[in-house]
């Protein structure tokens, strides 16, 4: 047992997996959750210390960070001015001592100063701390959180992405990834770009989903605009609709068609397939 791991995000589709990846290679895990009561019953099969911890409260900060070396960080989509938001945690980390973060950025984000994971990788190495920075595509799991409804009440993908192909990769392997960055050697300064094996078009989505669930799933492929209205009109707050329908342009750009071995490299084995993925998690939408 080394000294403890702090992971932050724990209740979302990443940071929950890299809590269990942790605890099943006998580390010392300490779970900051905002709201410990709230999230306690999410953790109880699990060996890990639960800590109150928020980012826009700094008295928060050294109970969650006591005897921590190393912390997996996510950036809470909520919090979109890192100087102001994330930037007093990031020196705080420093000043007690900590020496390897373990950030989950965006793939691409070497070529766009403006999203708010860049602003934070700058901030990271201005620090000083070691860091290893985790640059994935699009998640999975975007299908079976985003875009749950869709499926499972209207049968469609509904998203303005033309014929643009993706590298979607499962959030299980990006903390298969986060847990070898933080239990191994050898990763500090690293910036991976993490990608599943292929890249396949949401009309191909479409068809693994129709095979998986049994019924017909069908790509949509609205406009642009068409697309940014009815989010809102489905009541998806404006900022947040901005945001997807940002990401979605990009990708029909072909921003997100690029695969990389990042996954095999590290973790010595195939990433998971989206087909795999949708087995997975076909429950979700057949509820």
């Amino acid at each position: 047992m080394g000294t403890t791991i702090l992971v932050t995000g724990a209740t979302g589709n990443i940071g929950y997996y890299v809590v269990c990846e942790l605890i099943a290679k006998k580390e010392k895990v300490r779970v900051a959750l905002r709201n410990v009561e709230k999230d306690r019953n999410k953790f109880t099969d699990l060996d890990v210390e639960l800590v109150e911890f928020d980012f826009l409260h700094t008295e928060t900060y050294v109970k969650a960070l006591e005897g921590v070396r190393k912390v997996f960080l996510m950036r809470p989509p909520q919090l979109a001015k890192p100087k102001k938001e994330m930037k007093p945690f990031i020196d705080k980390m420093k000043e007690v001592g900590v020496e390897h973060i373990v950030f989950v950025s965006l793939m691409g984000v070497e070529k766009n100063p403006i999203v708010p994971h860049r602003k934070i990788e700058d901030m990271i190495q201005e620090s000083g701390i070691g860091f290893t920075f985790l640059r994935p595509g699009f998640f999975m799991q975007n299908l079976n959180t985003n875009h749950l409804e869709d499926i499972a009440l209207r049968n469609e993908l509904f998203m303005p992405v033309g014929q643009a192909k993706t590298s979607f990769i499962d959030t299980r392997d990006i903390a298969s990834v986060a847990a070898v960055c933080l239990k191994e050697e050898g990763h500090l300064g690293k910036k991976y770009t993490l990608t599943g094996a292929e890249a396949i078009d949401y009309y191909e989505v479409a068809q693994l989903l129709t095979e998986t669930l049994g019924r017909k799933i069908e790509y949509k492929n609205p406009g642009i605009l068409e697309f940014r209205k009815t989010l809102i009109k489905r009541g998806i707050k404006k900022e947040f609709a901005n945001v997807m329908t940002m990401l979605y342009v990009l990708t029909r750009l072909g921003t997100a068609e690029k695969v990389t071995t990042g996954v095999s490299d590290l973790l010595k084995r195939a990433p998971i397939s989206f087909k795999q993925y949708a087995i997975d998690h076909q429950e979700e939408w057949n509820r």
